[in-house]
């Protein structure tokens, strides 16, 4: 017992070994296990006869624990009392946003049951298991009296960020806490908060969970075992310059795409972003994201295209948006697809 808290400290000796398994059907990094442990001291690991059902027996209490008791909201701040903590302390909070901020590092954005929203830097190589809609629980976090424009919470080295069973009571609770935008509309109107990077755009739910993948993995190292990306990108510029051009018709019978103007058939989007991201920012390529909907993908990312050389209000509207998209930091998270 330390401090009224129970401890759990494991020393491992000359030619002792450890092993982690995971309670879920997926490990922390959300990649399928089995019952086979996701990490492993040595270079591989043996597993005896009586083992599975002792695995078995602790996962299944585990789970069923953290199903009916509130773990690990002991000494907990609430958000809203941040700004009045003395030293370190610990908070439990939804990540509303992981935002790659440079190569090695995550900002996160938090919310907890109290309201209050704030941002925290996140190394990818201490914590590469975060993921946007996840409940976490932040040890020794200080409060940064020296950000005016923002709140934003100080972790040091000895710091550390847990995740929580799928069954966790706890994490539960703070699931149906949602986004507050407050910031990202305050930039939009080009009130000052810090150069705050605003994500345009917001992924369908069944893609929530899917991994990021830099520009640099999609189009120099790409994985050919899937078509399905999520990415992160900020637009430098989008293509036809003529925006009057960017719906065109589509003819379904022959498959090719004409001038809306005064056509019959299906009007469609025929639009290019050309797109940078943290991981190209410094080579001289630009990235080309297509979005030609003819075929259904990207349908829902602007509204339904209409003849441009008669719909006024629909142009204005879409010069606006391209005006956004090539905003100073402002970024699209999209999900996309490789062709063929």
């Amino acid at each position: 017992m330390y401090n009224g808290v129970r401890q759990f400290n494991v020393n491992v000796y000359y030619k002792s070994s450890w092993a982690l398994y995971s309670s879920d059907k997926q490990t922390p990094l959300g990649l399928s296990h089995g019952d086979a442990p996701y990490a492993f001291s040595g270079k591989k690991s043996t597993q005896e006869k009586q083992d599975v059902a002792i695995l078995q027996t602790l996962k299944k209490w585990a789970n069923g624990f953290f199903a009916q008791h509130n773990v690990g909201d002991s000494k907990v701040t609430a958000l809203k009392n941040a700004s009045k903590a003395s030293g370190d302390f610990d908070v439990v909070a939804k990540i509303l946003q992981v935002f790659e901020l440079d190569e090695y590092t995550n900002e996160l954005k938090l919310r907890d049951n109290s309201g209050e929203v704030f941002y925290t830097l996140a190394l990818k190589l201490k914590f590469p298991h975060l993921r946007q809609g996840a409940v976490v629980r932040i040890r020794s976090a200080s409060y940064d009296e020296t950000s005016l424009n923002k709140r934003v919470l100080v972790l040091q080295h000895y710091s550390n960020i847990m995740t929580f069973l799928s069954s966790s009571k706890l994490a539960a609770g703070l699931s149906k806490v949602s986004n507050d935008t407050g910031p990202e509309r305050a930039a939009l109107k080009g009130k000052d908060t810090s150069m705050l990077p605003v994500v345009l755009t917001e992924v369908d739910k069944k893609h929530q969970g899917l991994a990021t993948t830099s520009l640099h993995d999609l189009f120099h190292s790409p994985d050919n075992s899937r078509s399905t990306f999520r990415t992160c990108f900020y637009v430098t510029r989008v293509e036809p310059s003529n925006l009057s051009d960017a719906a065109q018709a589509y003819n379904k019978g022959s498959k090719k795409m004409s001038s809306a103007k005064g056509a019959k058939g299906d009007i469609v989007w025929r639009m290019q972003f050309l797109a940078k991201d943290v991981s190209t920012q410094f080579n001289n390529n630009v990235y080309r994201i297509l979005l030609y909907t003819h075929e259904g993908l990207g349908s829902n990312f602007l509204p339904k295209a209409t003849d441009l050389s008669k719909d006024r209000a629909a142009l204005t509207k879409l010069e606006n948006t391209c005006a956004l998209l090539t905003r100073f930091n402002s970024w699209v998270d999209a999900v996309v697809e490789r062709p063929d």
